[in-house]
C-alpha cells in the first residue's frame, strides 16, 4: 500500500487525503494548528455544484449563506456598477474555518489520519525526488509528498533549486490583506450587500465591505505590504459610508497574504505534487481559490490512483498539472493580465475606465469570479485601445492575450524536458 503523506490541512490536500484514503492509500496529513483554530477566521465564494459533483455533501447551516451581487466604485466614487446576480444563482459565501473542519471530517471518516499541533519543517529528499516529511515530531517516509502547506510552503520551499520549481514568490506576485467583522448597530443590510472599492482611497489595491445583519465585513487588500495605518484609513472611510457600522470588532482582525499570479510553471516532481496555494491556484482578480484547489486535490487523486501501483514520478505526475491548466487554466490567464495591467495604472486612471465606461456592469458581472467576464474585459480594453492615448501599461493587453493562447495549445500533454521547457519559455512571457 502506499504512503501518502500530506502537509497542511489546505481545502485541495484535505479533498486528495479523503479521495486517496477512500481508495485504500494509506493517508497522513500534518497540520501545524491545532484542530480548533484552523484556517483564516472569514469567508469566502464557493461553487457548491463542484462539492455535489465530487461527492462532498454541504449541509443547509448559517455557516453557508448565498451570494447575489456588489456595487463597484471607483476611487474617487463618482462611478457605482451594480451587479446583481440571479435569484436561482448557486454561488454561495462560507465560513473558511467552518469549511475546513468538514473536509477534516470526511478525510478521517475515509480513513485518513490528520496529526494536528505538528510543524512541518520541510521535504526530505534524495537522488533527485521527495521521499517524505521533515517533522517537528521526526522524519516520515512516504510514496508521495502532497504540499498543501500555502503561499509560503516550508516543503516547496526546502526543494532544490535545480528542479525549476519556483520556492520563493516575488513580492508582487502577493496580495496583502486584513480583515475584520465589525459589529452592525442597526441590522441594517445594503442593496446589494457587497460593496467593492477599486484603488480605495487612492490606493493600489482593491477592499470591501459585506453588510449582514449581524456583522459588517471589510477587507483591506493592497498589492504591497500593508500596515495598521492602511487598515485605519481604510475602516474609517468605510465607516463614514456606513453610519450603521460600529468600532466594536467582533471576529477576525489578522493580516495574510494571498498569492495574485499564474499558477506555477512546475507544481509537480518525483515524488512531489503541490496543491492550492502552495501551486498558486488562486483567480487573480477575485482572490477565490477554494474550487481550483477541490478540483486540484480531485485531479490528483484520479491521477495517483491511475497509476496503478507504479511510481509515482514527474512523468506520471505531469498528467495532474496538465489536466489541471487544461480545465482551469483559462480561470487564470485573462484574470492575470487584468491584474498586472490594474498594478501599473494610478487612482486617476482607475476613474478614467469607469467614466468613459471602459469598465461596465457586464465586464464586472460575478465580480471575476467566473472566466468569462474577466475574458470580455481584456477584449473590452483591446477594442478601446486604438480609441484612446491613456497608458503605456495597455499596449501590452493584446500581446499578453495573444501570449496566453499560445500557452494553452503547446502545453506538452505528456512530459518531456524539451517540450516542457520550451512551453515554460511562453508561459513565463505572459
Amino acid at each position: 500500500m502506499k504512503k501518502i503523506l500530506v502537509a497542511g490541512c489546505g481545502h485541495g490536500g484535505l479533498y486528495a487525503a479523503y479521495a486517496l484514503a477512500k481508495a485504500g492509500f494509506d493517508v497522513t496529513v500534518f497540520e501545524q494548528k491545532e484542530r480548533d483554530n484552523l484556517g483564516y477566521d472569514w469567508h469566502d465564494c464557493i461553487y457548491p455544484p463542484d462539492f455535489e459533483r465530487l461527492g462532498i455533501p454541504l449541509p443547509e447551516c448559517d455557516e453557508i449563506i448565498p451570494f447575489y451581487g456588489s456595487v463597484y466604485t471607483n476611487p474617487a466614487k463618482t462611478v457605482k456598477l451594480r451587479v446583481d446576480l440571479p435569484e436561482d444563482s448557486k454561488l454561495r459565501c462560507i465560513d473558511r474555518i467552518f469549511l475546513l473542519n468538514h473536509l477534516a471530517d470526511l478525510a478521517i471518516s475515509a480513513g485518513a489520519e490528520i496529526r494536528f499541533g505538528v510543524k512541518v519543517n520541510g521535504a526530505v529528499t534524495r537522488n533527485n525526488e521527495v521521499t517524505g516529511l521533515d517533522t517537528t515530531e521526526g522524519i516520515f517516509n512516504a510514496d508521495l509528498v502532497i504540499d498543501a502547506a500555502g503561499l509560503d510552503s516550508p516543503v516547496r520551499r526546502s526543494l532544490p533549486e535545480s528542479w525549476g520549481i519556483i520556492r520563493e514568490l516575488p513580492e508582487d506576485d502577493v496580495f496583502y490583506t486584513w480583515r475584520g467583522y465589525f459589529e452592525n448597530k442597526t441590522g441594517e443590510v445594503s442593496d446589494p450587500a457587497q460593496t467593492i472599492y477599486f484603488y480605495h482611497c487612492g490606493k493600489p489595491g482593491m477592499d470591501w465591505n459585506v453588510t449582514d445583519r449581524n456583522f459588517i465585513d471589510i477587507l483591506v487588500g493592497r498589492f504591497y505590504p500593508i500596515g495598521q495605518e492602511d487598515v485605519d484609513e481604510a475602516v474609517a472611510d468605510v465607516r463614514a459610508d456606513l453610519p450603521f457600522m460600529g468600532d466594536k470588532l467582533i471576529r477576525g482582525g489578522s493580516f495574510e497574504k494571498i498569492p495574485l499570479r499564474l499558477p506555477l510553471p512546475l507544481f509537480v516532481w518525483n515524488g512531489y505534487a503541490a496543491v492550492g496555494d502552495s501551486a498558486c491556484m488562486t483567480e487573480p482578480m477575485s482572490g477565490s481559490g477554494i474550487n481550483n484547489s477541490i478540483n486540484a486535490g480531485a485531479y490528483l487523486a484520479e491521477t495517483v490512483a491511475g497509476a496503478r501501483g507504479g511510481k509515482l514520478t514527474l512523468e506520471v505526475l505531469w498528467k495532474y498539472q496538465y489536466k489541471y491548466f487544461k480545465n482551469y487554466g483559462e480561470h487564470h490567464f485573462s484574470p492575470e493580465i487584468v491584474r498586472r495591467m490594474l498594478q501599473s495604472l494610478s487612482a486617476q486612471d482607475i476613474d478614467y475606465f469607469f467614466e468613459k465606461r471602459i469598465l461596465t456592469e457586464k465586464e464586472l458581472k460575478a465580480g471575476g469570479i467566473t472566466a468569462s467576464s474577466v475574458s470580455e474585459t481584456v477584449n473590452r480594453i483591446i477594442a478601446f485601445i486604438p480609441k484612446i492615448n491613456l497608458l503605456p501599461a495597455l499596449s501590452g493587453v493584446p500581446y499578453k492575450n495573444g501570449i496566453a493562447e499560445k500557452v494553452k495549445k503547446l502545453m506538452p500533454q505528456k512530459y518531456s524536458r524539451d517540450a516542457y521547457l520550451k512551453w515554460r519559455k511562453e508561459f513565463e512571457r505572459l
